[in-house]
């Protein structure tokens, strides 16, 4: 899934280094020389865009990066026809939507694979990508924009010049439109914590028996909850709960080291 994006405001941080992850295959390069057969058109603070970049290295895929401020936003909005980002150009294929560039890629470059071959597991792997998608980005989407802590760091982001007001106060508008009309923006503030707590509990349970979301290998639900994570880090109030949840804070290096480990650890 892929929603309209928005820049956040981003802090440094982090828990501490764990082991690296599992050893795994390597896919063929989809050119011997010449440039990257793939361009991925990015906002960096998107939670989709960070699923995307995420799965493009773990699989190994040399691409390029195009930020979209500017007139790449007008290709964007032209070719994919609804201006969603992250959007992909494959060869000449142009994608959005952060599930459908996933499963283009899978299909593309099958090593790693992203889904489960189990009909059940693969089942349970989307409805888990489809609940960090959906209900976790709008509890994120909340705590940076409408909670005062969150909403306090907007400013320094967008800076003091006319055309940077003018920005924040339109993203302010269609944010708090998207979330009045997903519903979380109908709900009360105690309500919404009451909702990221559960989340967060629910995330950590899943966590606390597993190096992964299903077990000992990363599937696409858990790139798709490694997206809305590294989110919940920015605003302070996602982050104090992520910070009091150490099973989130040790998945969250495992799936860092999926970039990270070298060349000898993930040969098959």
């Amino acid at each position: 899934m892929t929603h309209p994006q928005a820049p956040v405001f981003t802090r440094g941080g982090g828990p501490a280094r764990h082991p690296p992850a599992p050893a795994r295959a390597e896919n063929a390069p989809m050119h011997a020389a010449g440039p990257p057969a793939i361009t991925l058109y990015d906002w960096a603070p998107s939670p989709f865009c960070i699923k995307v970049r995420a799965i493009l290295d773990y699989k190994r895929l040399a691409y390029r990066r195009v930020s979209v401020l500017g007139r790449p936003i007008l290709e964007v909005r032209r070719r994919g026809g609804v201006g969603k980002l992250p959007a992909l150009e494959i060869e000449g294929r142009f994608v959005t939507d952060s599930t459908d560039i996933a499963l283009a890629l899978d299909a593309r470059a099958p090593l790693p694979p992203l889904l489960p071959t189990s009909p059940r597991e693969r089942a349970l792997c989307l409805a888990l990508e489809d609940w960090c998608d959906e209900a976790l980005y709008f509890t994120g989407l909340h705590y940076q924009w409408i909670d005062p802590e969150g909403a306090a760091l907007l400013p320094r982001a967008f800076g003091r010049s006319l055309f940077g007001q003018v920005a924040l106060a339109f993203y302010r508008r269609l944010i708090r439109q998207q979330l009045r009309g997903q519903g979380t923006g109908r709900k009360p503030a105690a309500q919404i914590a009451g909702d990221l707590a559960r989340q967060a509990d629910a995330i950590e349970g899943l966590l606390r028996d597993g190096p992964f979301l299903m077990g000992t290998q990363p599937w696409l639900c858990d790139f798709a909850l490694l997206g809305q994570m590294r989110y919940w880090t920015h605003p302070p109030a996602t982050a104090r709960v992520l910070q009091a949840r150490p099973a989130i804070g040790a998945w969250l290096e495992r799936m860092k080291a999926l970039r990270t480990e070298p060349p000898q650890a993930r040969a098959a």
